[in-house]
């Protein structure tokens, strides 16, 4: 019996850390990507802002002009990210502007944006704050799984190189997937829009999952390509919706009329 409750106290104690929820500065993550070290955290509250425009590799990849041109930066994640059941207390950034003030001369916002040449893992989490992945490109696969966005979660122009998941979220606020290319399967099976779901202008190589998908308020598909395959299965549209000018395999679409 002694031995049995020795067992199971060394057991506890071995896997006590991994169940407990540890705190973790944002600027200590972005240390560790600046040293390629690959991200990987579990049960962590994760405090300040996680901006990754801001990394050791940025660099300008397009100059302002005086016909009102932006400045353009942009940084590169190199290392896997994985993040499970982690809560994100501030932004997490991958894209931002910042005002620029010069004196006769005027110049639109300087933009900083972010992308993600490794496999991006972030799943079962909480954003309590904005993410924004504007103008993003993840080159390896993308995770999003059963994450719960409270603010904007900002996509547009992103383009996803590889299989890109979103099944099982909830969006609070405005989910912003304009013209947001997916060029592999896509799925956001069991997804909640809680609000304003826009998808115009979206494009869908292959195969897109919206099974089972939860559409409380405007569901936006104006304009939007997708594929033969696509998946509507059980979707639900409680608030307006607008598929005009949406396509599928080529042809005009709209779910209600399947």
């Amino acid at each position: 019996m002694k031995t049995i409750l020795t067992f199971l106290l060394f057991a506890f104690t071995a896997i006590a850390p991994t169940l407990a929820q540890t705190t973790v500065d944002a600027k200590d993550i972005i240390a560790k990507i600046n040293r390629k070290e690959t991200i990987s955290y579990q049960n962590a509250t994760i405090t300040g802002d996680l901006d990754l425009t801001s990394l050791a590799n940025r660099h300008e990849v397009r100059e302002g002009s005086w016909k009102g041109d932006s400045p353009q930066f942009l940084s590169v994640v190199e290392v896997p990210l994985s993040f499970k059941n982690c809560k994100f207390q501030g932004k997490f950034l991958a894209y931002r502007t910042e005002d620029q003030d010069r004196k006769f001369l005027k110049v639109n916002n300087t933009v900083y944006n972010t992308n993600f040449t490794e496999a991006v893992t972030i799943e079962g989490c909480q954003f309590a704050d904005d993410a924004a992945f504007k103008y993003s490109t993840f080159s390896q696969r993308a995770i999003f799984t059963n994450n719960a966005f409270r603010n904007g979660a900002l996509f547009k122009y992103a383009k996803f190189s590889n299989e890109a998941d979103f099944s099982g979220s909830t969006f609070q606020d405005y989910a912003d997937f304009k013209y947001t290319n997916f060029n592999e399967s896509s799925s956001f099976q069991k997804v909640t829009f809680e609000r304003y779901a826009d998808f115009k202008y979206a494009k869908f190589d292959e195969r897109v999952d919206f099974g089972q998908a939860r559409f409380t308020n405007t569901a936006d598909f104006k304009y939007t390509k997708l594929p033969r395959g696509t998946n509507f299965d059980d979707a639900r549209f409680s608030g307006s919706t607008d598929f005009k000018y949406a396509t599928l395999d080529g042809r005009k679409f709209s779910p209600t009329s399947r």
